[in-house]
């Protein structure tokens, strides 16, 4: 069964045209979907997307609207994309608890899991029962690693194999003779995010589909500020303009969509959404005053915040 997306017109998400054609492809492929961009271009939310929308139009095969998420860190390894063991707590363990007792399952090893009928006798590990066994069996999902630059160099190398061609396995070192396969019928789609901190290599480049999401035009921005605060409003539009023209200013962090979301928001509630906008340099004292203090939303360093207050100021 070929599995692809459409864009939907109820779904706060909106994707590009060339998002949605990489997704499919990736889907089509089944290899994993890289994304790169700045942080708050919706790199992770579209994890969630592609769930939901999976969801939507295979809900026998896909269960959940939302990703299975793993957060890279600085030292993670492979195996932790898998599953976790709470060696501390086994060895201080007084009551003699079989070793499956402290281990958990994490995302994709949730995800292959949930391809499979659901085994009895995998109760003894941690998490398995309320994961797997309360969403019934026989699944596929969607599972997201983010920020994969994070990690060590090694960790990109290491999912070469893990992710080269479905079906997937994992094993567990602490238990020999412990293997799960992915039943293929059941897709797991893997999502990927960077934000260009350092380097990937080349080998997982090539294993992987490829797309970068732009920052949002003004118009696109307007459509997503509309979408998530649930309400229009008449100078929305020169409140993007204004934080259009600040993003291109000399910032050390350039503030992303969450943040003008949580701008406009502040502005709103506040009643500083009105004409004053459009030539903050020229508005009152009062107004500029209560402008600065919303600043702290949008600028992240003493610098940041220096530059923009003297773009309101003059």
């Amino acid at each position: 069964m070929e599995i692809q997306i459409l864009r939907s017109l109820t779904d706060e998400y909106k994707p590009s045209a060339q998002l949605l054609a990489a997704i499919n492809t990736a889907l089509f492929l089944q290899r994993p979907l890289l994304l790169s961009g700045d942080p708050g271009t919706g790199k992770t939310e579209c994890a969630n997307f592609v769930a939901r929308q999976l969801n939507l139009l295979y809900p026998y095969t896909f269960l959940s609207k939302k990703a299975l998420r793993f957060d890279t860190k600085s030292g993670s390894q492979s195996s932790d994309l898998f599953y976790s063991y709470d060696a501390v707590s086994h060895f201080g363990d007084k009551t003699n608890r079989p070793k499956e007792s402290f281990i958990s399952f994490n995302s994709f090893g949730l995800a292959l899991l949930g391809t499979n009928l659901f085994d009895a006798n995998l109760k003894r590990f941690m998490n398995y029962e309320k994961e797997i066994f309360n969403k019934n069996s026989c699944f596929g999902s969607v599972v997201l690693i983010d920020e994969i630059d994070k990690a060590p160099r090694d960790l990109p190398n290491d999912l070469l194999a893990e992710l080269e061609k479905p079906p997937f396995k994992f094993s567990i070192k602490e238990l020999p003779d412990f293997t799960i396969e992915q039943d293929p019928r059941f897709p797991v789609f893997t999502i990927i995010t960077s934000n260009n901190e350092k380097g990937l290599p080349d080998a997982f480049l090539r294993r992987c589909v490829f797309h970068h999401i732009s920052f949002p035009d003004s118009s696109e921005l307007l459509q997503i500020v509309k979408s998530n605060l649930k309400t229009n409003n008449e100078h929305f539009e020169t409140v993007i303009d204004r934080f259009t023209e600040l993003r291109q200013k000399n910032l050390v962090k350039r503030p992303a969509t969450s943040e003008l979301i949580d701008w406009i928001a502040c502005l709103q509630q506040k009643k500083l959404l009105n004409s004053n906008m459009a030539n903050w340099r020229g508005a009152d004292e009062e107004y500029k005053a209560k402008l600065i203090e919303t600043l702290g939303i949008i600028t992240k360093s003493q610098a940041d915040f220096e530059t923009v207050r003297k773009e309101i100021i003059g």
